[in-house]
């Protein structure tokens, strides 16, 4: 057994320890946790990410669900007996966040939560764009559309080089996503409320309606939330439901959610990307007109690249990354801004770099870079580059 100390944290890879992993999003949150190689395993659900005044309220999110991990091992005798025979031992923990980039101030407040309810010096944080990636590819080398409250594709090559497009939010981006398709029933039931010659939907107005009340409090409960985008996204099985009623206004609208979505992907897969593609999230998981229109248009515009099913989902990315990271800490590398790593108490602690682990904007090459990654032994060899604008 390895096991190396900072204060009062412990790591180590003993039988008995656990790997934690956590995927918050905009519509809920996930953890799961891994005792031992293969053994013991747990799934809890938690809430949806709000966005403050001051950003992303992410950490808190985690925190609560570490906490109820703690709970439930305590609770059920899976302490493991390393800290005082009374919580659970976590080699390692990962965490997939959406807006990681822009909402959340600081990455540490996550780690510092991982290592706080969790007792653990081994963590990563990272965008759910690349858990989702992980998730879905293995780590092969393509693009992954996601799909969920927001819409971001997130695409590597050969070379190392990462590709993004989209996720900017509710406001000015994520096209085709939940809280764009629930901003356009909203259109079409007001349409419908109004009398307005074209766009409307009855079928909309009276399964809004039903949901959310009568029309005149719309605006106040859409407005003044701190979780607008995900207010509007849980109008989006509405009109999934619409849809298969055959509503036509329904239909269009998640046809346009699909020619969206199409070019989001496209424009990931950018010269040099390997012609492989995948989408994950509950928007992509059945035959719809949006589903439909994807396809075909992804088909027409780059017949090249083949659509290939999910591997897995974001959580089991980011249960990948607490798994490599506990097996191989020393050769973990972080990927700023997507990825930042802390071992033994260093990291993202601190200063503007990542100690022990290489920055994205620094050159490097070499086997070590694609290992950090948790990518598979056959796409190792990994460069790279400083990002150029439209990378990021």
């Amino acid at each position: 057994m390895t096991e190396f100390t900072q204060g009062d944290i412990t790591a180590d890879d003993s039988a008995d320890s656990w790997i934690v992993a956590v995927d918050v999003g905009g519509s809920g949150s996930r953890l799961v946790a891994v005792q031992g190689r293969g053994g013991e395993r747990i799934q809890l659900e938690g809430r949806r990410v709000e966005i403050l005044p001051d950003g992303s309220d992410a950490a808190e999110v985690v925190a609560s669900l570490c906490r109820s991990f703690v709970a439930w091992a305590v609770r059920t005798g899976h302490q493991g007996g390393a800290i005082g025979q009374d919580r659970p031992r976590v080699a390692a923990a990962a965490v997939g966040v959406t807006g990681l980039k822009s909402l959340v101030e600081n990455p540490n407040d996550i780690h510092d939560a991982l290592a706080t309810e969790l007792r653990t010096n081994r963590s990563a944080v990272a965008g759910d764009a690349l858990t989702a990636h992980l998730g879905a590819l293995r780590g092969r080398p393509g693009a992954v559309l996601s799909v969920g409250t927001g819409s971001v594709a997130l695409a590597w090559d050969k070379t190392g080089r990462w590709h993004r497009a989209d996720g900017w939010g509710h406001v000015f981006g994520d096209l085709g996503a939940g809280a764009w398709i629930g901003s356009a029933a909203l259109r079409a039931a007001t349409a419908a409320h109004d009398g307005r010659p074209r766009g409307g939907s009855p079928y909309l107005l009276e399964s809004v309606t039903a949901r959310l009340g009568p029309v005149a409090t719309w605006p106040a409960q859409v407005y003044k939330t701190n979780d607008r985008a995900g207010r509007l996204a849980a109008l989006a099985p509405a009109v999934m439901a619409a849809a298969r009623a055959g509503d036509r206004i329904s239909e269009q609208i998640l046809v346009e959610a699909g020619r969206h979505l199409a070019t989001t992907l496209v424009t990931a897969l950018a010269p040099g990307i390997p012609p492989m593609a995948s989408t994950t999230g509950s928007l992509v998981q059945e035959d719809s007109p949006l589903t439909h229109t994807l396809a075909e248009q992804l088909a027409e515009e780059r017949p090249e690249v083949q659509l290939v099913p999910s591997a897995g989902t974001p959580l089991d990315g980011a249960l990948h990354l607490a798994r490599h990271l506990r097996d191989n800490a020393a050769r973990m590398v972080a990927y700023r801004p997507w990825l930042t790593v802390r071992i033994d108490g260093r990291g993202a602690a601190g200063g503007t770099e990542d100690t022990g682990a290489m920055a994205l904007d620094q050159d490097l090459t070499g086997e070590a870079s694609a290992d950090g990654m948790g990518i598979p032994p056959e796409f190792r060899q990994l460069r790279i580059s400083r990002p150029t604008p439209g990378d990021f």
